[in-house]
């Protein structure tokens, strides 16, 4: 499958011929498509197109540009099943998980549609009585969204959704592991009747692309989400130019079990969110504090369910966990299973890759339960962005409080109590924007998701959101 960028409303090749291949992680030796490796003039061309497109992106109607955004998840609806094969061939997730990514990113921007006429101004009374003071709202100009391979299509609906539905025009710039299913999703906007330049999307290096578009005075905000340390890149060069940031970052999330919890229900969620998408998820449980007093029965079901995770080609039917999508990120799974193994901690399962002739060609990892872990072992202090799950033990609130907050990050945390003094205690005290308590639920599009601490700022989803595509301008009238 030969794709080409999006620029204006064009679809455009690489002046130099250049081009990336996309593999399948689940067998590497296929390549499942290729797209431009554009140059940094092709990059410009993008940025140019949009900031012409946002004079008159812009000064369209709120209700003309929701039917668009409108016009265009029909449009995608009905292609559901044919964008979420390619974001399966391309990232790994299995199809069951492909579809559900798909309609939750639909649902999304067709929230954000539905939704910009709440976006309102402000009247402030004065001390005189000839005076206005009114503050409006208005766009912040052209946008670079900058998505991760994770959730592809997800994380870049939580950036065009709000930001085209208040007026700006945005550059996307997709991960060159998972580029297809974007390009699948943009020609429908094209279709939708999305006028010219209003949403470009380009692919190709970090530095002839990413670096243009976080250095381009044309671009007035970054929408990024992926690593802390490429963030803290952004955010340098992005002060040259002040260029207005949302920023959602790593993350290295704790769940912690009470001794009132609900063993069954915790331990199964938690496989569920160690596991799913192979780990690959910043607000995945990354390390697992349980008490004393619950500790064996919860490692028992923790394993039963583990047990059933189903691990193949993500297009196999019945396969629950497809393959890491990186080699990259099974190296790192690998190399922290290892060297917690060498400090001491036990593997109850998994730990390595699965036998077979099937698993050859792919990144595939087991699930892996560890036990007797620590805070000074890869597996807990970092995000391991892959299947893996370390179970440790506490004796006290305050001690569980304390191992939770013991992270640079601060994105989700989870609680499972039937104590509603010790939520709402633990909820207060956690170091994290968001807390699920007695579910893992992670980011929703109706409510705000943002992460503290070196998990970055800024909100994305809800009608805060909004506001991170906007600039206040206060006008004061004597009359």
């Amino acid at each position: 499958m030969i794709y080409k960028c999006i620029i204006n409303n064009k679809f455009v090749e690489s002046s130099s011929g250049r081009t990336i291949p996309v593999r399948n992680p689940a067998n590497t030796e296929q390549v499942v498509g290729e797209v431009p490796s554009l140059t940094v003039e092709e990059t410009e061309q993008a940025i140019r197109s949009s900031y012409e497109a946002f004079k008159v992106w812009s000064n369209t109607g709120p209700s003309k540009r929701a039917e668009i955004l409108r016009q265009a998840v029909k449009v995608a609806r009905e292609r559901q099943n044919e964008i979420a094969k390619l974001l399966t061939l391309e990232q790994g997730k299995p199809f069951s998980e492909a579809k559900e990514e798909v309609k939750a990113s639909l649902d999304s921007i067709e929230y954000f549609a539905d939704n910009i006429l709440s976006v309102l101004g402000e009247t402030y009374s004065t001390e005189k009585n000839n005076r206005l003071s009114l503050v409006l709202k208005q766009p912040v100009g052209v946008v670079a969204a900058i998505v991760p391979w994770n959730y592809p299509l997800l994380l870049l609906s939580w950036k065009v959704g709000p930001a085209l539905a208040v007026g700006c025009t945005v550059v996307a710039k997709p991960s060159s592991y998972t580029p297809l299913s974007t390009l699948e999703l943009v020609k429908c906007f094209l279709e939708a009747g999305l006028p010219a330049g209003v949403l470009n999307v380009v692919t190709g290096t970090n530095k002839e692309v990413g670096e243009v578009l976080i250095s381009h005075p044309l671009i007035s905000k970054i929408a990024f989400t992926g690593s802390t340390d490429v963030g803290k890149h952004v955010m340098s060069e992005a002060s040259k130019t002040v260029k207005k940031l949302t920023l959602e970052l790593g993350g290295n999330c704790p769940m912690i079990v009470f001794e009132d919890a609900d063993v069954s229900i915790a331990a199964k969620d938690g496989v569920r969110r160690s596991f799913r998408n192979a780990g690959q998820i910043c607000n995945a449980v990354n390390r697992m504090y349980v008490h004393k007093s619950i500790f064996s029965d919860f490692v028992d079901v923790f394993l039963e369910e583990t047990k059933k995770i189903k691990v193949g080609n993500g297009l196999e039917e019945g396969v629950t966990m497809g393959p890491l999508t990186t080699l990259e990120g099974w190296r790192r799974v690998e190399s922290a299973v290892k060297e917690a193994l060498e400090k001491g901690a036990k593997v109850l399962y998994g730990g390595k890759k699965p036998s077979g002739d099937k698993f050859e060609k792919g990144y595939f990892y087991e699930p892996t339960v560890l036990v007797e872990t620590d805070h000074t072992m890869k597996v807990v202090k970092e995000e391991m962005f892959g299947p893996t799950a370390p179970i440790m033990v506490f004796e006290s609130f305050d001690e569980a409080i304390s191992m939770a907050n013991d992270t640079d990050y601060g994105l989700v945390a989870y609680v499972y109590t039937k104590d509603l003094t010790k939520a709402l205690r633990a909820s207060m005290l956690l170091q994290c924007g968001t807390v699920g308590v007695n579910n893992v639920v992670g980011g929703e599009f109706a409510y705000p998701y943002g992460g503290w601490k070196q998990s970055g700022f800024g909100v994305e989803n809800s009608h805060h959101a909004y506001e991170q595509y906007l600039l206040l301008k206060h006008v004061r009238i004597d009359y």
